[in-house]
């Protein structure tokens, strides 16, 4: 029993050093948002439109959707948005459509990240990840259940 335990604090700390991986991190406002009946599948619409070869660069927006959230302090309108960061390289939409998908099968309820290189083998996000997490403004070049302009 205790080499288990060993292995998996060696594995956690193994990951922390490679980087998180596929993850379903996010604000603290996330768990809000699936309680007032958002769900991770509210950007299916946003994914399936996305031109397959269309190229996207590291800090690129994807697509936003918005939720009413009740809070103790009263409602407000949740932005949540799809992005790309860490990113040496462009990426496709092909290829965001795939780690969305990744990311779904995951388990992941609103919020999450997922590595780029996840369908290679490469579980580090470090290298690349698509974001789905809340953010302070809908950005400039996005409209709410669509796919965001080229920025």
């Amino acid at each position: 029993m205790r080499s288990s335990s060993f292995i998996a604090v060696a594995a956690a700390a193994a990951q922390g050093v490679a980087g998180l991986g596929i993850n379903c991190h996010g604000d603290v406002y996330c768990g809000t948002v699936y309680l007032n009946g958002g769900t991770l599948s509210d950007f299916e619409n946003i994914f399936n439109k996305l031109d397959d070869k269309r190229k996207y660069q590291n800090g690129e927006d994807v697509g936003c959707v918005q939720h009413l959230v009740g809070h103790l302090t009263g409602n407000f309108m949740a932005t949540i948005c799809a992005y790309i960061q860490n990113a040496k390289d462009d990426t496709t939409g092909a290829t965001l459509k795939s780690v969305y998908k990744e990311l779904q099968q995951y388990g992941c309820a609103v919020c999450g990240s997922v590595p780029l290189l996840y369908a290679k083998g490469d579980d580090d996000v470090n290298h690349g990840e698509l974001t789905i997490n809340i953010v302070d403004d809908l950005p400039e070049n996005c409209k709410i259940n669509e796919p965001c302009s080229a920025s």
